[in-house]
């Protein structure tokens, strides 16, 4: 393995997919150590691979030179150990790939000690000794315990210790006259090469090290990542998986064998109108494009499977702020969905069962208040109404529930056509007048808008406007009027429901649109409702092509305004 390709390894902060292929599945805890150990492992017989490449080299012009020497100082000890440790050097950098990292790293320590030892005892500080020792220190550190490293370190002080003391005492003596042997250029040489070499062996030590820490740190991404349950999956400029985790490829149903994305092997489907997604709106080509997607629910369809996943794209940057990855996340919602479907398929079955006795029981109440069956005596009048009332609240529940789920499920029909907006505010007006009037309130219209003309269903649209109307006739004040005003503003139709009620809280107002809200506060007890008006009348504005927003302040009241494109003026 080249020198960039390890360190490209082992630089990126989530882990390469592609640099770990015929890595098993196995489980979290076995899986997790053992592919540090590897990575450190792989690092440092890179190192020492290195190592004994450039010894071997050094070898063929060091011992040489070392031996020339012999011309001025006689054939010494010190000569033979250099000849028996070049023969070491150069059949280990022969044989270094199929050495293993303890024994490589073993001969290279041993060897670096010895030339150092045998340096010093000969020719003291004049020798390369000090360098040999040195470098012998450095590669320990990459193959042993920080514990047996300490006592190397420890170890070659002492030798130095001792050798310095000995020619201190004159118990040792240089082989020959030093003079003579700074005057030779082998001398000079050999100090030239061994110091280049130890700069090499602690310009690699650093990047070693730095390889390592990189090293760690993506063995605790990949225990973040890897056991992540979410399905993760980055893919790069090229288009191809860079990474992804055990989860996506469970969910997929690929093993790590695939360089192309898993999302590219899947038919992925729009949900509810399954239309299948194209190459260009996936997540991940989204978010190499630099945009942020998120996609509530697709069906993911693969030659094994066939589920319901939430999913998220978004763009990864480089240093310089450039685009290099595409990283989407896929949430496996098959279990959420099938309950969603089950509860709606209940609440649509028990809302039909209830309609049909409450229309007529609300039939039979109406011909009663009517005089089907004679005058009613007062109290049993007032019991019928208070029963009409309560069935009229029911169907409205039921009916509400029945076009949420007919919403969810994409079912609604939509029947648009051209209307005249003039007529639909006044029906709706007329409509609402007995309702207000219940609690006390007017509804007035400001119709600035005549001759408008809007492209809606019209049942809908009263639908929409009944709810909104609704809900401020039962939070005004007695007395209060609520204003129905319609106006044009560049090429739209602008309708406002204004209240003069208690307002919406700022806490409430983000989730206002969302089924079964509802504000808290012991006042709004006496006014409760369903909880779905609002959020049904905004599903139904978009359906339409229209838009739903609200402006409100507490203690003043709440302004809903709907806007839809006009047909014509």
């Amino acid at each position: 393995m080249s020198n960039n390709k390890l360190a490209k390894s082992v630089a990126s902060p989530t882990v390469s997919y592609k640099e770990h292929k015929n890595e098993a599945a196995v489980s979290k805890q076995q899986s997790a150590m053992p592919w540090l150990g590897q990575q450190k492992q792989q690092i440092t017989d890179h190192f020492l691979n290195l190592l004994w490449r450039d010894l071997g080299l050094l070898t063929l012009f060091a011992v040489p030179l070392s031996l020339s020497r012999a011309l001025h100082s006689g054939w010494i000890s010190l000569y033979t150990v250099h000849l028996i440790i070049g023969t070491i050097v150069v059949v280990t950098a022969l044989l270094r790939a199929q050495l293993s990292v303890a024994l490589k790293g073993f001969i290279a320590v041993a060897v670096m000690a010895s030339l150092g030892i045998f340096g010093l005892v000969n020719f003291g500080l004049a020798a390369n000794g000090p360098i040999w020792m040195l470098s012998a220190c450095v590669i320990a550190s990459f193959v042993y315990s920080s514990r047996t490293v300490i006592v190397i370190i420890a170890v070659t002080f002492g030798i130095f210790a001792l050798i310095g003391s000995g020619f201190i005492s004159n118990a040792l003596v240089a082989k020959m006259a030093l003079d003579e042997y700074m005057q030779t250029t082998g001398a000079w040489l050999n100090f030239l090469l061994t110091s280049t070499l130890l700069v090499f062996i602690v310009g690699r030590a650093i990047k070693t090290r730095q390889m390592l820490i990189y090293a760690v740190a993506q063995h605790h991404y990949r225990q973040w990542l890897d056991d992540l349950p979410l399905a993760l999956e980055v893919v790069d400029l090229e288009q191809q998986s860079h990474y992804r985790n055990r989860a996506a490829e469970q969910l997929f149903g690929h093993d790590n064998q695939i360089d192309a994305p898993l999302q590219l092997t899947a038919r992925l489907l729009k949900l509810p109108l399954e239309a299948p997604l194209l190459r260009d709106e996936l997540p991940a080509m989204q978010a190499l494009k630099g945009l942020t997607v998120e996609l509530p629910a697709i069906r993911l369809q693969t030659a094994t499977t066939d589920r319901v996943v939430r999913c998220w794209g978004w763009p990864g940057y480089d240093e310089k702020g450039r685009v290099q990855y595409g990283i989407t996340v896929f949430e496996d919602i098959s279990a959420q969905v099938e309950l969603d479907r089950m509860k709606n398929e209940f609440v649509a079955n028990v809302s039909h069962e209830l309609r049909t006795p409450l229309t007529a029981i609300r039939g039979v109440v109406g011909l009663m208040l009517g005089g089907a069956l004679g005058d009613l005596p007062k109290p049993v009048e007032q019991m019928t109404r208070v029963c009409q009332q309560n069935t009229d609240r029911l169907l409205f529940l039921v009916n509400d529930l029945l076009d949420m789920q007919k919403i969810e499920q994409g079912k609604l029909e939509i029947n648009s056509q051209p209307c005249a907006a003039q007529q639909l505010l006044q029906d709706i007006q007329q409509n609402m007048q007995a309702y207000a009037q219940n609690f006390g309130v007017q509804v007035v219209l400001n119709n600035q808008a005549p001759h408008a003309v809007i492209n809606v269903d019209p049942q809908r649209f009263q639908q929409i406007l009944a709810n909104l109307l609704s809900n401020a006739v039962k939070f005004s004040p007695k007395g209060n009027n609520v204003v129905l005003r319609a106006s044009t503003q560049v090429h739209q139709l602008v309708i406002e429901v204004q209240d003069t009620g208690c307002g919406i809280p700022d806490a409430f107002k983000e989730r206002i649109f969302q089924p079964f809200s509802q504000a808290d506060g012991s006042d709004n007890k006496a006014r409760v409702g369903t909880g779905l008006g609002l959020s049904i009348s905004k599903k139904l504005v978009l359906q339409m092509g229209g838009q739903l927003s609200f402006s409100s302040e507490v203690g003043i009241g709440t302004t809903f305004e709907l806007r839809f494109p006009l047909l014509e003026s």
